[in-house]
């Protein structure tokens, strides 16, 4: 009898020291699931979720060899599976975008500068498509160019509308937003939805209001509040109206999760407001609209990798110029880790991309140059 109550001893004690799995939170809203998320990260067993994060090189503007290909400066990028760069600038008297090799290594640079085919007069969009094409839009025209990887020009696209163009899906849609401008009225709609191939309907599954400046009595400046991020099976949309809150929408434009996330809200500092303040001239005609809220909204970006994991950054500061903490999200809407990034900008992030276990971001040095960052991303 002594042995057999040793035994449930040990056996109990073995078991209340074992690794314990964290049940997540989950209910469900008007037939959706939703993910509860809290400060702290789940404990999840079989779950990787620590990431460490290796640099390997970066391609620097303020570099004398970088300037003298004509990359000054950049706008946004994209990678492809080899791991080649694209980097668009936004103003440009010569060809607006370079490519690197997997290495750093500069290998061309293409996209005149005009109005005739291929050409364009401000850098907005570069952005492969169909894996070996890349897609060249300025912001202000309704129509396109298609470039081979090589940096051949191969193509124009006229669009019905001006529509900004987010990704490319295997059934020829394109996911794009349109915004809808009434200057008499208060505010601007906006809309997200899917185009059909020869952009001839556009259907909207999302749509938003914007200050419309001109015509509001006030102007927050309240950050980034257009958060959005286009994965290969999914589109997550920031409800930040709603605090931390994420849709997960499916490529009929359904809502098909909700991730909902506990935050403690970051102050917005004086020294930021005054900052802002003084950037505007003193004879704006619409300075005396602006006003600021006391926090930070939840979030203000947020990217995907392959495996679905899904990066937010948030406000909250790290140690470094431009650094924000990311939360970190698996592909079924939990939290799993924390890390952190320099892609802040002066008013919005820039660019940040996970492509091949590597992550790519566009990082603002003191001196005011830009640079790309790439880092090796490693799980345990």
């Amino acid at each position: 009898m002594k042995k057999l109550i040793f035994l449930v001893l040990v056996f109990s004690i073995l078991l209340n020291c074992a690794p314990k799995q964290e049940k997540v939170e989950r209910t469900i809203e008007d037939g959706v699931e939703v993910v509860i998320n809290h400060l702290e990260p789940y404990q999840i067993k079989g779950e990787l979720s620590s990431l460490h994060l290796e640099e390997k090189f970066t391609i620097d503007t303020e570099n004398d060899e970088i300037a003298k290909i004509g990359l000054v400066d950049m706008e946004t990028f994209d990678v492809d599976e080899e791991g080649n760069l694209y980097i668009i600038r936004w103003t440009s008297n010569e060809n607006y975008v370079c490519k690197f090799d997997s290495q750093g290594r500069f290998v061309s640079s293409f996209v005149r500068r005009g109005q005739g085919p291929g050409e364009i007069e401000w850098g907005g969009t570069v952005m492969l498509i169909n894996d070996n094409e890349l897609l060249i839009k300025d912001p202000g025209k309704a129509r396109f160019s298609i470039y081979d990887r090589d940096g051949h020009f191969l193509r124009d696209v006229q669009m019905k509308k001006n529509y900004s163009l987010m990704r490319l899906y295997a059934d020829g849609r394109y996911l794009a937003f349109r915004q809808d401008q009434d200057y008499e009225s208060e505010f601007f709609d906006n809309h997200i939805g899917f185009c059909s191939p020869d952009f001839s309907d556009f259907k909207i599954f999302y749509s938003f209001q914007s200050t419309n400046p001109m015509r509001a009595e006030r102007i927050e400046v309240s950050g980034n509040r257009w958060v959005w991020e286009p994965a290969p099976d999914h589109l997550y949309i920031g409800k930040l109206d709603l605090g931390y809150e994420i849709w997960v929408y499916d490529l009929t434009g359904t809502v098909v999760r909700k991730i909902r996330k506990v935050y403690e809200p970051v102050i917005m500092s004086e020294d930021f407001k005054k900052a802002y303040m003084e950037r505007i001239p003193k004879d704006y005609p619409l300075r005396d609209k602006y006003y600021f809220p006391d926090h930070w909204p939840a979030f203000q970006y947020m990217f995907a990798d392959e495996q679905n994991r899904l990066y937010v950054m948030t406000y909250e500061p790290g140690e470094n110029p431009g650094e924000y903490i990311y939360d970190i999200f698996n592909s079924e809407g939990v939290f799993i880790a924390n890390t952190k990034l320099a892609n802040g900008g002066d008013r919005l992030p820039f660019d940040a991309k996970a492509v091949q276990d590597h992550v790519y971001f566009i990082r603002e040095k003191e001196s005011g140059y830009k640079e790309l960052v790439v880092y090796k991303m490693m799980w345990d």
